[in-house]
């Protein structure tokens, strides 16, 4: 069996940068494609391999040798339905083809809370939301081992090693860090979870915990996930 090589999408991103100190700091070897060259020595200093990509066009030439993947791109607020059209579901498709090719071990993709219900939002998310269901539901039945992160609301805080399971968006949720969606990213890989669609807001779950509960299928974010995929 091949040596477990992490392919990073869009490392350069704010959630994207800190999955990257996490897989550094946990000795994986990791390729982290990006978009410009001018962001290379930021992850070559964490050892990692780079390539460049755009993810509006082919980028599978990045799935060389690749064992595992994470996506962690995600379209800004501001960009419009055009940007979020292409990254947020075309470019997250594209991921789930290539890593089916290449028959990854398990494709992670960072996606939002707001996907269980993209109708449910308010106006100006509801087209991101559509984006990101559509991709989830693409990836979830597309014939690769996956886990698909819904955080909720995301801060810059530190991180607290622990989250709170979460089947529905509301108005209330508890933010969470963008070092503990990191943090939960790369224990599923490290773990092996696989085909768990996990919603989460800021709690006081410990992460391992909350994945053992998860595997166990004693927590109710799965049965939540297996029915919204069936709305």
């Amino acid at each position: 069996m091949k040596a477990m090589k992490v392919l990073l999408i869009a490392a350069h991103g704010r959630t994207g940068r800190l999955i990257a100190r996490r897989l550094h700091d946990e000795g994986i070897a990791f390729r982290a494609l990006l978009r410009k060259s001018a962001q290379k020595s930021e992850f070559a200093a964490l050892g990692a391999e780079i390539v460049l990509g755009d993810l509006t066009n082919d980028f599978s030439h990045a799935f060389d040798d690749i064992t595992h993947v994470i996506y962690a791109a995600g379209s800004a607020e501001t960009e419009g339905v055009h940007e979020e059209r292409a990254i947020d579901r075309d470019a997250v498709m594209r991921t789930a083809d290539y890593a089916r090719r290449r028959r990854v071990r398990q494709l992670v993709v960072v996606s939002a809370l707001s996907a269980l219900h993209p109708d449910s939002n308010p106006l100006a998310l509801r087209h991101y939301s559509r984006m990101k269901r559509e991709s989830d539901d693409y990836v979830a039945h597309r014939g690769v081992p996956y886990v698909i992160l819904r955080p909720g609301p995301l801060s810059d805080a530190p991180a607290r090693g622990a989250i709170a399971l979460a089947g529905e968006r509301t108005q209330s949720m508890p933010a969470v860090s963008r070092e503990d969606v990191a943090a939960l990213a790369v224990r599923c890989v490290l773990r092996g979870v696989k085909n768990q669609t996990i919603g989460f807001v800021g709690g006081n779950e410990p992460i391992d915990d909350a994945l053992d509960a998860l595997i166990a299928g004693d927590a109710l974010a799965p049965m939540l996930a297996r029915q919204s995929q069936r709305i």
